[in-house]
């Protein structure tokens, strides 16, 4: 018996087409990439949509997909994951054609228009997050862009445009986006107020 869908026809059709611009229907997945609890794997099985869908990796470790049950993941490279895998596809199906990929969780935090909990393949980067997530909000502290990563506090540099140097991601990862000081958002009200002021200064003078 067949799992039920959790992607949908409309979904699958994106999927597909994506799959099929890229030219193959392997994921040539890099055998670097070790997908934690949390992660997914993404199976896209042609001409199946009833199969096809994103698969949570369990905190046992492993992912349910449909027709083969449950699979190992965890510490493994994920290229050792997609060979199985398949060769599992292949007793349940005649000449299946997959894409299989893995997606990696990863957070976007504070000063941002859509703070979120994202999962991209392994080529994504901390632009890609920014991105999804709707960009810096005006509040954003350019300065203050920190990537939280495995207890690790890295600071990324921002240029003028709010576009950082294109940095992979890893799964777990956190990008937080600092906010603006108090004084620094209301600068121009200062300035305004001094320019006021120096402006009624010279005022009573003239008038004198």
């Amino acid at each position: 018996m067949r799992a039920p869908n959790p992607m949908g026809p409309v979904l699958h059709a994106l999927l597909l087409c994506a799959a099929t611009a890229a030219g193959g229907s392997a994921s040539q997945a890099d055998p670097d990439v070790r997908l934690r609890p949390g992660d997914q794997v993404q199976l896209l099985v042609k001409n199946e949509p009833g199969l096809s869908g994103r698969f949570t990796v369990t905190p046992d470790g492993s992912a349910m997909l449909p027709l083969i049950g449950l699979v190992p993941v965890t510490g493994r490279p994920f290229d050792a994951v997609e060979r199985e895998v398949r060769a599992a596809f292949e007793v349940e199906l005649a000449e299946p054609d997959l894409v299989i990929t893995p997606l990696l969780r990863v957070a976007v935090m504070g000063e941002v228009r859509a703070p979120a909990m994202h999962w991209l393949d392994p080529t994504g980067t901390l632009v890609d997050l920014l991105v999804l997530s709707g960009g810096l909000l005006p509040t954003a502290n350019r300065r203050r862009v920190t990537l939280l990563r495995d207890g690790d506090v890295i600071a990324v540099e921002l240029d003028a445009n709010g576009v950082m140097a294109p940095i992979p991601i890893r799964s777990g990862d956190r990008l937080l986006v600092g906010r603006r000081s108090w004084f620094s958002e209301n600068l121009a009200v200062f300035v305004g107020a001094a320019a006021s002021v120096a402006a009624a200064a010279v005022t009573t003078l003239i008038v004198r």
